[in-house]
């Protein structure tokens, strides 16, 4: 049973409510459903040999889809992936016998990010409108509907212990929700420029937060800000900048996505701040970026309607299935 949570009475305390300011340093150059197509066969990726560490640019397989595809996320056991179409359907795929599940939800509009609890039992979405809504995963029965957000949801995650869920608007904030209540126990804003938020992800260790803001005026650039959840007044720092921006961190925590308007996917080392590699192939603005549990694959989709499969291992040439 789908449960809305109340509002804010007069009485509860107001969230924290903290700023990030990022510092730029570089910037990025270049550059759904009845079933997913995808999921009908293997994809082997073309053969490649990245060294990662240095920046080179790696295309992988991809198949077209008869929609956008706004959301991506995979399970944390690699059995399931989650797809929200530009259209407002969502569907979760098995991935094992590649074919969906059993659900199939309208929202109404666009998904704009999804995310999987770390247990696999509940996804989140951003959208419809300004809406974060909490679904059973296996039966695709609503579970819970969080909202406060003042302009449109763009962006989903939840923190490694499954105790809150991060999400992003184009209000400029960032919140931080108590599922077990569904209040707003923080709220984090950009660099203080009502810059919208595209994108964010948590590390895996749950102390940083990622996220991707976009311009400020004609001719800016978004940026791809890494905020750090113990002190937010330590800096927090940029990996690059871009039109906007998706992001995911990989499951080592050492290994950062992001992806935009620029139609590449750039992969960071969050230590030394450096580019790894930039993969190529996209044709329209990227909306959504997923690792496997293994953390040698990204999933990606675009506007363009484009699902893509990059294998980061070096010289790997592995076949996936999703």
């Amino acid at each position: 049973m789908r449960q809305d949570f109340p509002p804010r009475s007069a009485t509860d305390s107001a969230p924290e409510e903290t700023r990030c300011y990022p510092v730029r340093v570089r910037v990025l150059t270049g550059g759904g459903l009845a079933a997913l197509l995808l999921v009908l066969g293997a994809v082997i990726l073309m053969a490649h040999e990245p060294v990662i560490g240095e920046p080179a640019p790696i295309r992988g397989r991809f198949r077209r889809q008869p929609f956008q595809v706004s959301a991506l996320a995979i399970s944390p056991d690699g059995q399931s992936l989650a797809v929200g179409r530009g259209d407002g359907f969502l569907e979760v795929q098995d991935t094992s016998r590649g074919r969906p599940r059993q659900f199939r939800a309208n929202s109404g509009s666009p998904i704009r990010s999804l995310a999987f609890s770390p247990d696999g039992r509940t996804l989140a979405s951003a959208g419809p409108g300004l809406e974060v809504n909490l679904w059973n995963a296996a039966t695709g029965e609503p579970v819970a509907t969080m909202t406060g957000h003042s302009s449109l949801a763009t962006s989903v995650a939840f923190s490694p212990d499954g105790k809150a869920l991060a999400s992003g608007s184009f209000d400029g904030t960032i919140k931080l929700w108590d599922l077990a209540n569904g209040r707003a126990r923080s709220i984090y804003r950009g660099d203080g420029k009502a810059r919208r938020v595209y994108g964010v992800a948590y590390s895996p260790d749950g102390r940083t937060l990622a996220f991707g803001l976009g311009a400020t005026t004609v001719g800016d650039h978004g940026v791809v800000v890494l905020c750090n959840l113990a002190d937010p007044r330590q800096t927090v720092r940029t990996l690059g900048e871009a039109s906007f921006a998706t992001v995911a961190f990989a499951p080592d925590g050492r290994t950062l996505a992001s992806g935009g308007g620029d139609r590449l996917v750039k992969i960071w080392d969050i230590e030394t701040g450096r580019e790894q590699a930039t993969l190529i192939g996209h044709e329209g603005y990227i909306q959504s970026l997923a690792f496997y549990p293994d953390g040698r694959t990204l999933v990606t989709g675009g506007q363009d309607a484009l699902v893509g499969l990059f294998d980061l291992s070096p010289g790997s040439k592995a076949a996936h299935r999703l």
